[in-house]
């Protein structure tokens, strides 16, 4: 049986992390379970290029946005999905996952280039420049941890 990774149970608590662990699930019970686990693992990425921090920034909303999708994915996994949002919550309050600037600037890099995708084609040669600045930026900008406060969907 595949355990989820101990940072994972940690951050789920005690009571959660021993539902996942102990209690007898069918098999399709299971592969919920480890759904939301690979959630948070997405999460608690530390790369910083594009590709992985917009992995991290979807798995965020996903968790926080209680969305359709995260409530029955819960409920098929037999947990309570405010639990599991007030678990990230706390984790994110506590500082156990964070966000880098460069996970930020890719992320709103991210943003503006659907945005553009969608103008005509004179508005997209207007706004190119705009882009290969947002990306410079991104790519020259620190990795530090900035921040652990994002608490709605980004």
């Amino acid at each position: 049986m595949y355990l989820p990774n101990n940072e994972v149970l940690k951050i789920l608590g005690y009571r959660i992390a021993k539902e996942i662990v102990f209690v007898e699930r069918r098999p399709e019970e299971k592969l919920y379970v480890y759904v939301l686990v690979n959630a948070f693992e997405d999460v608690m990425i530390h790369q910083s290029d594009r590709k992985s921090s917009l992995i991290k920034f979807a798995a965020h909303n996903w968790l926080i946005g209680m969305s359709h999708d995260f409530c029955k994915i819960c409920e098929w996994a037999l947990l309570d999905p405010e639990d599991i949002k007030n678990r990230y919550i706390l984790s994110l309050e506590k500082k156990v996952i964070k966000f880098t600037q460069r996970q930020v600037l890719w992320k709103h890099y991210h943003n503006v280039h659907i945005k553009i995708k969608s103008l005509s084609d004179k508005e997209k040669r207007r706004q190119k420049g705009t882009l290969r600045n947002l990306r410079t930026e991104a790519l020259s900008s620190p990795t530090n941890f900035v921040t652990t406060l994002f608490l709605s969907t980004i």
